[in-house]
C-alpha cells in the first residue's frame, strides 16, 4: 500500500486542526492509565497527549524530526523509531501502549499490532484510536483523506473485535465519541446529501466529480450550516468520527 512520507505529514502539520491538542479520546484513555503506569505512544506528533496524563514515565514514538524538537522543548521525550524495532529492545516493558488516529495509516498492519502487543507487559493495556467506519465517514464522497496515502485501512466494530480474536486480547471496552463540534457541518450536509441522492436516484459513489454532485453538495452544505446550528443537545447528538477500543494482553499463567 502507497503511505504518506515524512514531508507528506510536515506539510499537514501546517493545517491546524491536523494535529489538535485536544480530543475527545485523549479524555477517555487516559482514564485507563495510573500515575505509576510506564506509557508508550506510538505515532505522537509533538506529544500532546503526554501532557494530559497523570504518570512522568512516558515514551513516544514519531517519524517527524520536526515533532522531536517540538517535544523535547516541551521536556517530552520522543524517539524517530518505528513501532517494529522499539519492540525488539523493549519487549514485555510497558504498562500501556496507545496510537491515536494511527492505525489508519499503517501499510504492515500485522506486524504493527503484533508489535505493539510485545512491547506490553502482561496483563497490560493496548489503546487504539481510529476513524469508524461505522459513522457517518463511510458515506462521504471525495473525502481524499480516506484514501492513500493519507488513510490505507478502514476499521468497523466488526474489525476491531476480530483483532482481539486473531492476537488473542481481551476487549476491555469500545467507546464511541459523540459528534464533535468541529465535526457538526460536515456530519450534517452529508446527511442532506445522501437524502437528496436517495430521493432523486442519484448513485452513491467513492468519488464524484459530476456537476450533479456539485450542485447537491452545494445545496447540501448550505443546509447544513443552518442544521448544525441547532446541534445542542447531546441527546440528539449521533455518534461521531473516531472510536477507541482498549485491550488487554493476557496474564503469564
Amino acid at each position: 500500500m502507497v503511505t504518506g512520507s515524512e514531508k507528506f505529514y510536515e506539510h499537514l502539520q501546517n493545517l491546524e486542526w491536523y494535529y489538535m491538542d485536544e480530543k475527545d479520546e485523549y479524555d477517555y484513555a487516559k482514564n485507563f492509565i495510573k500515575e505509576s503506569d510506564l506509557v508508550l505512544e506510538i505515532g505522537c506528533g509533538k506529544g500532546a497527549f503526554a501532557q494530559k496524563i497523570s504518570t512522568k514515565k512516558y515514551v513516544g514514538l514519531e517519524f517527524s524530526r520536526k515533532a522531536k524538537e517540538i517535544a523535547f522543548s516541551k521536556g517530552i521525550l520522543i524517539e524517530n523509531e518505528s513501532i517494529q524495532s522499539h519492540s525488539v529492545a523493549h519487549p514485555a516493558t510497558y504498562d500501556v501502549v496507545c496510537a491515536f488516529q494511527v492505525l489508519e495509516h499503517v501499510s504492515e498492519i500485522r506486524s504493527f499490532i503484533e508489535s505493539s502487543i510485545k512491547a506490553l507487559k502482561p496483563g497490560g493495556l493496548l489503546i487504539y484510536s481510529i476513524p469508524s467506519a461505522d459513522s457517518f465517514l463511510s458515506i462521504i464522497t471525495n473525502h481524499i483523506f480516506n484514501m492513500p496515502p493519507h488513510h490505507v485501512s478502514f476499521w468497523s466494530d466488526k474489525c476491531l473485535k476480530h483483532i482481539a480474536e486473531i492476537f488473542g486480547m481481551k476487549i476491555v471496552n469500545i467507546e464511541h465519541e459523540k459528534l464533535a463540534d468541529i465535526h457538526k457541518v460536515w456530519w450534517a450536509s452529508s446527511i442532506i446529501l445522501e437524502s437528496l441522492r436517495n430521493w432523486l436516484g442519484v448513485q452513491s459513489d467513492l468519488v464524484d466529480m459530476s456537476l450533479k454532485y456539485k450542485v447537491l453538495k452545494k445545496i447540501s452544505l448550505l443546509t447544513g450550516e443552518v442544521l448544525a446550528k441547532g446541534l445542542i443537545n447531546p441527546k440528539v447528538l449521533p455518534e461521531g468520527h473516531s472510536v477507541t477500543v482498549v485491550y488487554q494482553k493476557p496474564e503469564l499463567i
